[in-house]
Formats: structure tokens, C-alpha cells, sequence
């Protein structure tokens, strides 16, 4: 198992959104068992960008567990009651970076692109985490790219803007 393979998919992912007309803020690939992923949208550049708050949440974004796949999260702090909202997207573990893409933006009920012709949307049912697949880490490799650092004081994670 590649430790951080996870990391340029994650990337693929948030620059998906990007294009999509969802502004994200940063995103981040952490290696544990499950390995997972945290792409927050930027929520003030949303307001400028479609007039309206999209998320009207104090925080939203795409969380990423190679799991559970793809959900949606919303948290509101109330009275510091920092109530959260987890919304699975019907995609794949492994979705193409514009389906999961279309996924939010159909659930945000903003306009979007359907899947590009080269990327594909790849499942892995049944799959437990750690077990070193090499179809599931073949499948996380497609996005690999070097734009990926190390975290001082996280040294199993990786993270970018957009």
C-alpha cells in the first residue's frame, strides 16, 4: 500500500470542483487506516462567485475516506454546539474527479459539466482499508502528480490550495 497515492487523487478532485464553479479552500490527504481526504470549500469566494451563499453552513465541503468514498459535510456551531451533517454523493470509491464534481453541484443545485470522456469512475465494493488492493491503488495512482507536500508536524499527510 502507497501511503499517500491518495493525495493527487484528492488534488484531481478539488481542481474538478474548482472548475465546476465550487470554490474550495485548501484540501488535504491524510495516510491512517482508512486513508482519507478533506477538501472545504471556500464559502465567501462562493458568494461572489453566484451571488448567494451556496452552503449555508458555517463550514462545508467534501470529505473522502477510501472506505466510505465520498460524502458531504456541513457544520454549524450554534452555541458552540458544532453540529455536523454528513451526506453521502452516489458516486464511486473511486469517481472520476468530474463526477464527484457533478455530484456537488447538484446537490448545491448549481450548474455543472458532465464527466470528461478520459476519466473513469471506478468501484471497489467490499474493499477494507490496509489490505494493499493494487487495482484500488492503481486506481488512486491515475491522479498522482508532484504538487504535494508534507505538513510540519504531520508527517503522513499531504496538502495544497486548490
Amino acid at each position: 500500500m502507497s501511503g499517500l497515492a491518495h493525495a493527487g487523487y484528492i488534488r484531481a478532485v478539488a481542481a474538478a470542483l474548482e472548475a465546476a464553479g465550487v470554490p474550495v479552500a485548501d484540501w488535504r490527504a491524510d495516510d491512517g487506516v482508512p486513508r482519507d481526504g478533506w477538501i472545504p470549500f471556500d464559502l465567501a469566494r462562493q458568494v461572489r462567485l453566484h451571488g448567494r451563499p451556496v452552503w449555508d453552513h458555517d463550514e462545508a465541503g467534501a470529505v473522502w475516506s477510501e472506505v466510505d468514498g465520498w460524502r458531504l459535510l456541513t457544520v454549524d456551531d450554534p452555541g458552540g454546539r458544532n453540529v455536523r451533517s454528513v451526506h453521502a454523493l452516489d458516486v464511486t470509491t473511486v469517481a472520476a474527479p468530474s463526477s464527484v464534481a457533478r455530484a456537488v453541484t447538484e446537490r448545491a443545485g448549481i450548474r455543472s459539466g458532465g464527466p470528461r470522456a478520459e476519466e473513469v469512475d471506478t468501484d471497489f465494493a467490499g474493499r477494507r482499508a490496509g489490505t494493499g488492493d493494487p487495482a484500488f491503488e492503481a486506481a488512486l495512482r491515475r491522479y498522482s502528480a508532484g504538487r504535494t507536500k508534507c505538513v510540519d508536524g504531520w508527517p503522513d499527510a499531504a496538502e495544497g490550495r486548490g
